[in-house]
């Protein structure tokens, strides 16, 4: 039976990890190490995240990020594991990939909180499709958010359409161009989205695990430039699916976000894509416009109300 690791990053999200957690201790046809990362959560609501853990996943032990695992572990039974530093996505994912590494498990689904797995095979599935070609890096199913539009696979602009993006969104349509249509079965995919997505251990100790430059934000977009660089590639299942009940307004302050979604971008540019300094200068303009916009939105929305 396979082995494969389940990393699940919780910061202040002890309302969404019990759905989260009841969908992958259905899964049947692997042997699944459930590891949750508590990334500086408030205390009480850490408190709140480790009940749920000890309650659901009742032999899970509690370790402190960089601690050993205990030498009384056995497979399945779980992890809670608290990480005094939020460093983000990637730094968090990381601790519980490591880990993942160190119990012998051949891939790792990356699943952030508010996802919901309905299909008791699922991870199975997606292991199946991963591990059938060793160019195969990631796999991924469809997903569906609440509003039951696609977020699978993802959209990457170009220079000419990242640069208009502030136009876009004065004319209110999709900033980056339209979103892609999934398809059935199984096909390769460049973007994929980092809510919940399998990811072959081997290839993340080949590129030295996630990238933790960037704290949050063009994770994916990283990501696929490091599947490209490397020869591999990704695939997307879109026969099975998952639900990512993702709320915005949970985030707090857009103009905050679209600030971090630019310093991640520009890394980005910079680090995969080589970009030269006139592109980034115009990049860089293009992105105040969009901070700009989101700025004078929230005004007006918050006038409105």
């Amino acid at each position: 039976m396979l082995r494969i690791a389940a990393v699940v990053l919780t910061h202040n999200s002890d309302e969404d990890l019990p759905d989260c957690l009841s969908g992958l201790l259905n899964q049947r046809g692997v042997e699944l190490d459930i590891i949750v990362v508590d990334n500086a959560s408030e205390p009480a609501r850490r408190k709140r995240t480790a009940n749920v853990v000890r309650s659901m996943v009742p032999n899970a032990q509690t370790i402190a990020a960089g601690q050993t695992v205990p030498p009384d572990y056995r497979g399945g039974d779980g992890l809670f594991v608290i990480n005094s530093t939020n460093g983000g996505y990637s730094a968090g994912n990381n601790i519980g990939a490591r880990i993942a590494a160190k119990l012998g498990c051949v891939a790792v689904l990356i699943v952030n909180p508010d996802v919901r797995i309905h299909i008791d095979d699922y991870i199975l599935r997606l292991s199946v499709a991963l591990l059938g070609d060793d160019r195969n890096a990631v796999a991924a199913s469809a997903i569906r958010n609440l509003a039951a539009a696609s977020e699978n696979p993802m959209y990457e602009p170009n220079f000419i359409q990242e640069l208009l993006a502030p136009f876009s969104m004065i004319l209110a349509v999709l900033p980056f161009g339209p979103r892609y249509r999934p398809s059935a079965g199984s096909y390769a995919a460049d973007k994929l989205s980092g809510c919940c997505f399998l990811i072959r251990t081997t290839f993340l100790e080949q590129i030295g695990y996630f990238d933790e430059k960037v704290f949050l934000y063009c994770e994916e977009a990283i990501l696929a430039a490091q599947i490209r660089q490397a020869g591999y590639r990704s695939l997307c299942l879109g026969d099975i699916e998952a639900l990512h009940a993702h709320r915005s307004s949970a985030k707090g302050d857009p103009v905050r976000r679209w600030r971090m979604w630019s310093r991640s971008r520009r890394y980005y540019h910079r680090r995969y894509l080589g970009y030269g300094a006139a592109r980034r200068l115009a990049l860089a303009a293009s992105h105040r416009l969009i901070i700009a916009l989101s700025w004078l939105h929230s005004r007006t929305s918050a006038g409105a109300r």
